[in-house]
């Protein structure tokens, strides 16, 4: 009898012994100020924390997480962080945010389970609506150095239009682009030249309209009628015609990949179609100035029958247009068909018919 109760006492004391050492580092405030000491992010308990010990330390809390640029900031999130009595088990941490912004891109009814275990955390799901369409990610990060990561994951049905509008890179109205990756591939560092150290790439498709008016259909159409008494003007009316017959309020849809490297993103395959046209992109674009230099070429019977260059700010770029339609009229100089667009083709035929009175 007093053996056994020698033994109940000795394992009473050691599993005290356990949670009192377990307990110490599962200090919720000392984890913070190590996190925040890692990470350069202020965390935020906003209620008093509600514990659990059984079957498993266990507690719970609403916090608020943002970087001192205010560029990653998690609103009001629930957390649940547990650990089991074993030592060497990991922390696990299971996070629910109405709202997770980064950049100014809003991720909302955010769920991020993970576990915590050697300064690295693995996020075994991060599932986010994303701009009209939602997002699956998995990955690894190191808390240490650098902070080094990595992502793999798919989305579906963003909106580019309305990613870009809240990142405040470009608005865009005449174009409207929803997009979707099966698969893609991120890697880089959480803290010091994110953008340069990103790199990745992404399996891309999805859907994209070229929005015209009905006075630019119109204004199209009796610019090629004055094509007889305005000769010099073939290419340029050709050229619109082309774009308005077969791109114009016509869903077409794409396909191809990026690839992120040392601050910039790429394509060289992106193909663009749809009943009526084809077309194909290239393009690189530099992810710090947002300066995009591309060629997209239009086909017609599998020949190259228009080429676009893309220069300058994505937000509003200049887009020349040559190729073959205006070889045939012997012009070599590239056309700024943007800016006619943005002009009025109403108006350029006005000015052509005070100069023909």
């Amino acid at each position: 009898m007093q053996k056994k109760f020698i033994f109940i006492a000795i394992t009473a004391i050691i599993l005290i012994l356990i949670f009192i050492a377990i307990r110490d580092n599962f200090n919720l405030h000392k984890i913070i100020a190590k996190l925040e000491k890692q990470t350069d992010l202020t965390i935020i308990l906003n209620e008093e924390s509600k514990w659990n010990y059984y079957p498993h330390i266990e507690l719970r809390n609403n916090i608020t997480i943002r970087d001192n640029a205010d560029v990653f900031i998690i609103n009001n999130a629930d957390i649940d962080v547990t650990k089991n009595y074993w030592p060497a088990s990991p922390i696990n941490i299971n996070l629910r945010s109405p709202t997770i912004n980064v950049e100014g891109i809003q991720l909302r009814d955010a769920i991020v389970t993970s576990s915590y275990k050697n300064k690295n955390i693995t996020f075994e799901k991060i599932v986010s609506n994303l701009v009209e369409g939602n997002i699956n990610a998995q990955g690894k990060m190191s808390i240490e150095n650098e902070m080094p990561f990595k992502l793999v994951g798919s989305f579906n049905n963003v909106s580019l239009n309305i990613l870009m509008n809240q990142a405040k890179i470009a608005t865009w109205d005449r174009v409207k682009i929803k997009m979707s990756s099966p698969n893609f591939n991120l890697s880089g560092t959480a803290k010091n030249n994110f953008n340069k150290n990103l790199k990745g790439n992404i399996a891309i498709n999805g859907s994209i309209f070229f929005v015209s008016t009905e006075e630019e259909l119109f204004g199209a159409a009796l610019l090629s009628l004055l094509i007889d008494k305005l000769p010099d003007l073939s290419s340029i009316s050709n050229s619109v015609s082309f774009l308005l017959e077969k791109f114009s309020n016509i869903p077409s849809s794409f396909h191809g990949t990026l690839t992120i490297n040392e601050g910039m993103i790429s394509t060289q395959d992106m193909l663009i179609e749809n009943d009526q046209g084809r077309a194909s992109l290239a393009a690189i674009l530099n992810i710090e100035t947002n300066i995009i230099d591309g060629k997209i070429n239009f086909y017609e019977d599998d020949e190259i029958y228009l080429e676009a260059t893309l220069k300058g700010n994505i937000q509003n770029p200049q887009i020349l247009v040559g190729g073959k339609v205006f070889a045939e009229e012997n012009e070599n100089a590239p056309q700024d068909i943007k800016k006619l667009f943005e002009e009025g083709i109403h108006s350029l035929i006005d000015k052509l018919l005070k100069v023909d009175d």
